[in-house]
Parts: structure tokens; sequence; C-alpha cells
């Protein structure tokens, strides 16, 4: 991804979150269609990643436009602003795009556990209805909902550490602390990218509910047809 992104952001000048969100959405595809092949399950993966990444990146977006945060906010920026002199790089949106595809890998991993899962319960039970199966697939992502959001907290947590110790090395307040542009970005990153995995899972679990149990009934009405109708049952006397 980055072999591709980078160049078109910095050597090109193009928009960075129109081209993050494009190469992100053929990332996903790609790496289903590897895994699984074109069926429901990685369909509905690749389906439900994407709605999970665009989730993400829209609270975050929301987030920035009433807290004032940029790409001009970040510690880099300055450096940048000297580059995008001679190359055109737009600065404005690189801490979107890198909320994005952070949320990207956590995203694609929740969303095929709950697709596999519901897929599976389909194979062991296809009389199951879609709510039963919406119902599981909830039962299943609410374990696995925390773990996820966890891990993407703690990865931003360690890029951070650093800064961390040097805040309490420092004594800095609990109110100077909440007022920096450092703290508003990690707290961005870390909730919007935990609100699109959590908003993952039911968007997952009603889609693949919904297709395999629409599926079922196909076959079990095309199975019906193939029978033809049945002979009436005539009782004579020779």
């Amino acid at each position: 991804m980055s072999a591709l992104l980078v160049p078109l952001l910095v050597q090109r000048g193009w928009p960075p979150i129109p081209t993050t969100l494009a190469i992100i959405s053929y990332t996903i595809f790609v790496t289903f269609v590897i895994l699984g092949g074109i069926q429901v399950k990685t369909m509905v993966a690749a389906a439900g990643s994407l709605g999970g990444v665009l989730l993400a990146g829209g609270l975050a977006w929301a987030a920035c436009q009433i807290v004032h945060i940029s790409g001009m906010n970040m510690d880099e920026a300055e450096a940048l602003m000297l580059t995008a002199v001679d190359n055109g790089l737009k600065i404005r949106g690189l801490y979107i795009c890198g909320i994005l595809i952070a949320a990207e890998g956590a995203v694609m991993d929740i969303a095929m556990s709950i697709s596999s899962a519901v897929s599976e319960l389909h194979e062991v039970n296809p009389a199951l209805t879609a709510r039963q199966l919406f119902k599981s697939g909830m039962n299943i992502g609410r374990d696995a909902m925390g773990t996820m959001a966890n891990t993407l907290v703690l990865a931003f947590a360690g890029t951070s550490l650093n800064m961390m110790i040097f805040i309490y090395a420092y004594d800095i307040s609990y109110i100077q602390l909440l007022n920096t542009d450092f703290v508003a970005i990690e707290i961005i990153r870390s909730i919007s990218g935990s609100i699109g995995i959590v908003l993952t899972v039911p968007l997952v679990a009603a889609i693949s509910a919904y297709l395999l149990a629409r599926q079922h009934r196909k076959a079990g009405a095309a199975g019906r047809l193939d029978k033809g109708p049945r002979p009436e049952y005539t009782d004579k006397k020779l």
C-alpha cells in the first residue's frame, strides 16, 4: 500500500483522503479474494471492512472539525510544509488518512472473523433464520470487540510512549494536558478506530445473516420446483 500511496501523494499531489480510500478499497478486496475466493463470506467481510473504515474515518473527520484539528497540528507538519513547496503535497487530510490506514487492519480482522463464524453456523444448520444467525454473530462479536479495540488503543499508546514519559516527567497539569493538540490527536485516533471496530460487528453480522438466509430460501424454493407438482391420488374401482 505505501509503495503506491506515498508516490501518488508526494510526487503527483493527489488529494489524500480520496486517494487513500481508493487504495484501501482495492487492498481489502484483493486481500479477501486471495484468502477465500469470491464467495458470500469473503464479499461480506470486504463490504463490512470498508464500511468500518469509512465509519472510523467519518467519526475522526467530524471530531477534527469540532476541535479544529488538521494535518497542520502534527509534529511533522513544519517539515512537510517545506516539502510541499516543491512537489505540491497536500498536508490537510493526512491525519485522517493515517487513521483510515490504522483502522483497516483491525477492522478487516474482526470483519472476517464474524463473517466466517456466521457462515460456519449456516453450514452446520442451514435452517437457522436470519434473526438467529444475526444473534449468534453478535454474541461472537461481543467477545472479540473488546480485545480488538484494546489492540488498536494499545498500538497508538505504544507509539506515543516517549511523549507520555515526557508529560509525566515534567508534571504537566491535567487541565493543561487536555488542552494540548497531542492529547486531542491521540484521543481522536483511539476513539474513532475503536468505534469503527464496534460498528463493524453488527454490520457484518446483519449482512451475513440476511444473505445466507436468503440463499437458503432460494435453494429450498428451487428444490421444490425441480420436483414438480405432486400427482393427484384417485381411488378408482375397476
